[in-house]
């Protein structure tokens, strides 16, 4: 049986509730529509609320302290080993465009094609976004600026719009992959290919353009939590980036700057769609497992805050995820489970019919089990982290342990979904609690070394 192409999608600090899917005020039809093809996870998250420790569990399969990569300022050991290298190995032809954030790691990448762009505009360094940079070259505007007035965190967008990273990424994508499906043969390996958007990250800077014309900024509602909401977080929360705390603006530019955000994904669906369609026409859709996901949310609002830090909020942590199966008119669903943006390993190397390359550490619930098995063993809790920050979501209870406080936090999800109400030293709450933190220490312990190691030959269970 032929084994399917993959196509990874990927955004980059896109928040769980932009989608038209589940927030009637955006503009995504081209993702929508992908959806209704899809399993749509309703409580996905990422594992880590960072760029670079995020992005390296998702390429390993392995939570950021199981691979050595648990904060933005470390890389990955030179020997990891990416899922992209083990789908090589099981014969697979692999390639990416876009954004990926290896930065100054020295592992091998797992790719035969490469485009790598690691920046959010043309202002990043040259030698991260060549491509880019030789392209607005090519079009005489490379360094010229294309934003105007400021946002937060942002700017409005005055250039043409092909001059848009995104826009970029969008038709490098879609023309790499056409002249490769072009140019093998039928018979020729199958295709992994990650597409991988800088946005809608920070800078903010959509505002300006076409795609947010098709917004009223009357649409562009505050988040329900607010700033006096941190009274009861850890006091971090009052520590982010001076920019990023909202209160300090007039309500419009808030507006606008969310509106630019909203926008953003806009162009990139509009991008997709043209990936999509593509697809279609060549008859390659129905054979393509495709994948969505990013690395982490954005607060956009929530806490009186935009972007993100070391947090394991809600907005930054709960993700959009989902995956259409290589199967002809597969009608889409919803499932409440808990999954982890993490089994994008697993899962592609499942569907690559190479699941002894599944190794200890890795995570292993496949997202394939939702199609091709009559029951799905399901997690009943998912584990995050921040480094020093270690958290937990099981039945709706939400536990966060930072290392050597005396402090933390804990949300009842079921009624507290915006996590306004810290109840950590609540009476009421310190079962819940003391649940939590067991299960944190049991997935640290799992995280460990040589954790599945026997005490002793003929050593008797616990």
């Amino acid at each position: 049986m032929r084994r399917p192409n993959i196509l990874f999608l990927m955004t980059d600090e896109q928040k769980f509730d932009t989608f038209g899917f589940v927030n009637s005020v955006l503009k995504t039809p081209n993702l929508d529509k992908l959806i209704s093809n899809s399993v749509f996870f309703n409580n996905a998250y990422c594992s880590n609320p960072s760029c670079v420790p995020s992005r390296a569990a998702i390429v390993t399969g392995k939570y950021p302290t199981a691979c050595q990569c648990p904060t933005y300022i470390s890389t990955l050991p030179k020997d990891e080993v990416t899922f992209m290298a083990k789908l090589q190995e099981a014969g697979y032809y692999t390639a990416v465009v876009g954004k990926q954030h290896f930065d100054a790691s020295e592992i091998y990448k797992g790719y035969d094609y490469e485009c790598i762009v690691d920046g959010h505009s043309q202002t990043a360094p040259y030698e991260n976004i060549v491509a880019f940079a030789e392209y607005l070259k090519e079009k005489g505007v490379y360094k010229v600026k294309q934003v105007g007035e400021k946002l937060i965190c942002g700017s409005e967008w005055t250039g043409d719009i092909e001059n848009h990273i995104d826009y970029f990424i969008g038709e490098k994508g879609r023309e790499w992959l056409a002249n490769h499906i072009d140019t093998t043969k039928a018979d020729a390996k199958p295709w992994f290919m990650t597409l991988s958007f800088p946005g809608p990250h920070q800078p903010y800077d959509c505002e300006g353009t076409a795609y947010a014309d098709n917004y009223n900024l009357a649409d562009m509602t505050l988040e329900e939590s607010k700033v006096a909401d941190l009274e009861t977080k850890p006091p971090h929360y009052k520590h982010l980036n001076p920019r990023a705390y909202i209160d300090q603006y007039d309500e419009e530019l808030y507006r606008r700057t969310k509106r630019s955000y909203y926008a953003n994904m806009s162009l990139i669906d509009e991008k997709i769609g043209e990936v999509i369609a593509m697809l279609k026409e060549k008859d390659e859709y129905d054979n393509t497992l495709i994948i969505f996901s990013t690395d982490h949310g954005d607060f956009m609002g929530d806490f009186g805050l935009v972007t993100k830090a070391q947090y394991l909020s809600e907005g930054l942590m709960h993700v959009p995820l989902f995956v259409k199966p290589p199967i002809k008119d597969f009608q889409g669903f919803r499932t409440n489970d808990l999954v982890t943006n993490i089994d994008i390993a697993s899962t592609c190397l499942t569907a690559a019919k190479a699941p002894e390359k599944i190794t200890e550490h890795m995570e292993n619930h496949p997202y394939n089990d939702y199609w091709e098995k009559d029951t799905v063993s399901a997690r009943d809790y998912v584990y995050m982290e921040a480094h020093d920050i270690k958290g937990v979501i099981r039945d709706g209870i939400k536990t966060l342990y930072y290392v050597e406080r005396d402090y933390g936090e804990l949300y009842d999800l079921n009624t507290d979904p915006a996590e306004r109400i810290n109840l950590w030293d609540d009476p009421k709450y310190q079962t819940a609690k003391m649940a939590g933190m067991a299960k944190i220490i049991d997935k640290m312990f799992w995280l460990s070394p040589k954790s599945s190691m026997q005490w002793n030959v003929n050593a008797p269970k616990i």
